[in-house]
């Protein structure tokens, strides 16, 4: 492909086509954010370098999501201080979101894999980590990397740089999904994931200065809940304001056949339990690229939300 010829970056196709990001975010139990300098990124992304030890924890994880169904995340940010013995920080759903606990060892980064294995595989054995206190508010963990796709690194790297002017914990990111929403963004431990943040937005986001209902077009969903959920989780944000986040909430998801399926969201929200339905439909799909280096299109769905009914 001569230089003329260069591809769009799939974030702008996604912005151009209007596509509704809801109901892309993960579905997360536990995540493990890995401190690792940006080279070493590249080390655990290449999956024909790792060892038996690394292929082992990935087989492990793999058998445990097989036989639970429980997702887990996986993020790599760059520590404060470069060269730094690896430190990990891991969230658990709970109330509200996620809770997290802070670890650190003498061990050099190139160990990452003794990290999962002790935060996701040996909780209980943590004996060989010390844990930290771990700082209060939120973490807002921006991809960076523009080497998996260049739109992240265009639109990622202004996003993250503008939190951290602006007094917030930001942390340069590796690839966790998502390249077309780019700046992307995963906000712990509320568990939200955003799509085509700006620096202002972002900003605003973070101070929470603007109300849900003019962002709900940035909101790819909460990772606390499977992706139709997301969807009546959304409405229900936008309905609340930013008081819902600290709620409780369970979800269950009944298909429907064509009809779409039927998400019953059962919540506690200050000290006051209720139950939200909606019916979930398959919208429009769009076709659009998922890397800013290819031009192949894929299938992307888009959801309606109809019949949203609250009670208390």
């Amino acid at each position: 492909m001569t230089p003329s010829a260069r591809l769009p970056l799939c974030a702008d196709a996604s912005r151009a086509a209007g596509e509704d990001p809801v109901g892309t975010a993960p579905h997360w139990q536990e995540v493990t954010v890995l401190e690792l300098d940006v080279p070493v990124w590249a080390q655990l992304r290449d999956v024909d370098a790792w060892t038996a030890e690394q292929r082992g924890v990935f087989e492990a994880l793999r058998g445990r999501v097989e036989a639970s169904g429980a997702g887990f995340g996986l993020l790599m940010s760059a520590p404060e201080q470069p060269g730094q013995p690896l430190r990990v920080r891991h969230y658990v759903r709970g109330e509200g979101g996620f809770t997290r606990r802070d670890y650190q060892s003498a061990l050099p980064q190139t160990e990452w894999a003794r990290g999962l294995s002790a935060t996701l595989l040996r909780s209980g054995e943590l004996g060989d980590w010390a844990e930290v206190p771990a700082p209060p508010g939120p973490d807002h963990h921006v991809c960076t990397h523009g080497t998996v796709d260049a739109a992240c690194g265009k639109y990622g790297v202004p996003v993250f740089r503008a939190l951290r002017e602006g007094g917030h914990r930001a942390w340069r990111t590796g690839h966790f999904g998502g390249h077309r929403f780019a700046a992307t963004a995963v906000e712990l431990p509320s568990g939200l994931l955003w799509a085509h943040l700006t620096p202002e937005l972002a900003d605003q986001v973070a101070r929470r200065t603007i109300h849900p209902a003019a962002v709900r077009g940035h909101l790819r969903g909460f990772a606390g809940l499977p992706p139709l959920a997301q969807v009546l989780d959304r409405e229900l944000l936008v309905r609340y304001g930013w008081d819902w986040l600290e709620a409780e909430r369970t979800a269950r998801v009944d298909l429907e056949g064509e009809e779409g399926a039927r998400v019953t969201l059962d919540f506690r929200l200050n000290g006051q339990a209720g139950r939200a339905t909606a019916l979930v439909r398959d919208g429009v799909p769009l076709h659009l690229p998922g890397s800013s280096h290819k031009a192949d299109l894929g299938r992307i769905r888009q959801y309606g939300v109809e019949e949203v009914r609250v009670s208390l």
